[in-house]
């Protein structure tokens, strides 16, 4: 049966999975494998991955790929989220990162994340009859997903993810009153129309 891999360079960590894939059996996994990198943190103060973060996954890239190698697979798909999406040395970073991954990294969209975040929980968590609201809090991103009877039918992407929210907001620890307030004016603003558009 054919085996495949996917990478997830988020903002907070990166994921790699390996699998096999037999039609109508179970997704047998063959290696797991995740690692926190805070990629975007540079992002969110700067605009720009910095090198040491680029250094670090782009080094976790690499033994990733020597784990998925030894295993015969067939295709591999390697995504950038948030954090790549916002960076200003963006093809830079996709450059080093998918000569360590050695497969091409693709910046997807929000939508396209949603879409992804859909399909992995219906298969883990099947909802076939029913309406189903999916929260998917990242590290630069949040994903907000109304899905029906297993399919998605609406999605939003909002710039609410953990390391993006720290850096914006909490500068001491524990925060400040002001900071918890101002963060959660930026939640609330960045939310609103989201439950209406959802249904």
């Amino acid at each position: 049966m054919p085996r495949y891999a996917a990478i997830d360079i988020g903002s907070n960590s990166v994921r790699m999975e390996a699998a096999e894939v037999t039609p109508g059996a179970p997704i047998e996994v063959l290696a797991s494998d995740r690692e926190v990198t805070r990629l975007g943190e540079s992002v969110y103060r700067s605009g720009r991955i910095s090198r040491e973060a680029a250094d670090l996954t782009c080094t976790v890239l690499a033994r990733m790929a020597a784990r998925y190698k030894s295993l015969d697979i067939a295709a591999v798909r390697a995504v950038a989220t948030s954090s790549v999406r916002d960076a200003r040395n963006q093809a830079e970073f996709l450059r080093m990162a998918s000569d360590a991954a050695g497969t091409p990294v693709e910046v997807i969209s929000g939508r396209e994340e949603a879409r992804l975040i859909q399909l992995g929980v219906a298969t883990r968590w099947p909802q076939p009859n029913g309406k189903v609201l999916i929260v998917d809090i990242g590290g630069g991103s949040a994903e907000l997903i109304a899905s029906q009877n297993g399919h998605m039918l609406d999605a939003v992407s909002k710039p609410l993810g953990a390391v993006r929210l720290h850096e914006m907001f909490l500068s001491s620890d524990p925060p400040s009153a002001v900071e918890l307030q101002q963060m959660d004016a930026f939640i609330a603003e960045k939310l609103s129309g989201v439950a209406r558009r959802l249904g």
